[in-house]
């Protein structure tokens, strides 16, 4: 029987090894699908911990047999980066520049080769099994969709799946999820207005694709406001347009291009026929015509509410109930983690990583994101507990 107090011991004779393994992975930023240090640094670190591992199409997965029945424990980190400058003063600042790890990307690699370290140290009494999936491109086109479509949930099957992210907003020591949505879905919508062209001293002549796509964008505001429940969550942001050719043109062609977000696929349907009606009717109104078309991004990320409950309940028991915190509403930012609880259910959770409520970090994204390593501690705990305790 694995108690808390060996785990703790664990994770504490191998936190040098994990720093040491974050501090190398955050030197060797890269972009989505273009990880090739990277792959080969973890690739290596599986190799130095004698976990047997398979690398396909950008992707690595391991799997730690555990020596007891049990469920098979699917755990996600992310190791793409972000096209940020790091500023100088970091001793293991970023050797490519123009990229860096501002999102903590290596810091969740870290967490998961430790605990993939740790669990393979204690097999023998381990429950069914850990598989370790390492994910590229998260930040970019996302490739959470294609490794579960490859098959990473399979071979053995995964029973549950978690992962996390680091979060400069809270402070080490919390852990932070809910049941349900989590992160919504995350759309691109462009629409194209076309009008008539006429000079603009006879502008009866012609139909201003500028003043209709002017009251599209009006519109569209009022979706939220009068189409959305106050108790759900939605945003329609529209945050480039262009047209015209002149000043005293009127404009035939009008583009905009911005972003949906959703917490859920019913609220998700609603508002795609909406924005489609209002820039149909709007345009057909002024005498032009508009094609709007919504692209699909991340699904919502929705947690399995007894999932979302065993790791608060799991965070209360390492760290304190003061710790174990609960998000008050979804996020409208994205995470593809959503695509592999399509396919298994768990959940996803944040720790904190700013040193106390006086020290907030700078967050995510950003040039001057620098996490605390200590919390690399309580996110090696967490994901070992959840796939030691059954």
């Amino acid at each position: 029987m694995i108690s808390m107090d060996m785990l703790r011991a664990l994770v504490e004779k191998n936190m040098p090894w994990a720093i040491e393994t974050r501090r190398a992975l955050h030197k060797i930023p890269e972009t989505g699908f273009q990880e090739v240090k990277t792959r080969k640094l973890i690739s290596e670190k599986l190799t130095e911990i004698g976990c047997e591992y398979k690398e396909e199409n950008g992707w690595i997965t391991a799997f730690v047999k555990g020596g007891k029945e049990g469920p098979v424990t699917g755990i996600r980190a992310d190791f793409d980066a972000l096209p940020v400058t790091e500023p100088e003063g970091c001793p293991f600042r970023s050797e490519h520049e123009g990229w860096m790890h501002a999102c903590g990307h290596d810091m969740h690699t870290a967490i998961l080769l430790t605990v993939g370290k740790i669990a393979n140290e204690i097999k023998d009494e381990l429950p069914g099994g850990v598989k370790l999936l390492f994910q590229p491109a998260e930040e970019s086109i996302g490739g959470a969709k294609p490794m579960v479509e490859g098959g990473v949930m399979e071979n053995p099957t995964v029973d549950r799946v978690y992962g996390l992210h680091v979060m400069p907003r809270l402070v080490t020591g919390n852990v932070e999820t809910r049941a349900n949505t989590l992160n919504a879905s995350t759309d691109t919508v462009k629409i194209t207005v076309k009008g008539i062209s006429s000079h603009g001293a006879y502008p009866e002549n012609g139909a201003d694709a500028i003043v209709c796509a002017a009251q599209i964008i009006t519109a569209l505001q009022s979706v939220v406001a009068r189409n959305v429940s106050p108790l759900d969550s939605a945003v329609i942001t529209l945050g480039m347009i262009e047209g015209g050719r002149a000043g005293n043109i009127i404009c035939d062609e009008v583009k905009m291009k911005g972003t949906l977000r959703t917490a859920n696929k019913t609220l998700r349907e609603m508002m795609i026929h909406r924005i489609e009606d209002i820039s149909n009717m709007i345009a057909s109104g002024m005498g032009c015509t508009a094609i709007a078309e919504v692209s699909e991004g991340y699904s919502a990320l929705v947690n399995t509410p007894e999932h979302a409950d065993r790791i608060l309940n799991i965070a209360t028991e390492l760290f304190g109930k003061e710790n174990a915190l609960v998000k008050d509403a979804p996020s409208m930012g994205g995470e593809d983690f959503s695509y592999f609880l399509d396919k298994a259910p768990g959940a996803f959770f944040h720790v904190g990583c700013s040193p106390d409520k006086d020290h907030i970090g700078a967050p995510l994204h950003s040039e001057l994101f620098n996490p605390d390593e200590n919390a690399m501690r309580v996110g090696i705990l967490m994901e070992l507990t959840l796939a030691v305790k059954e």
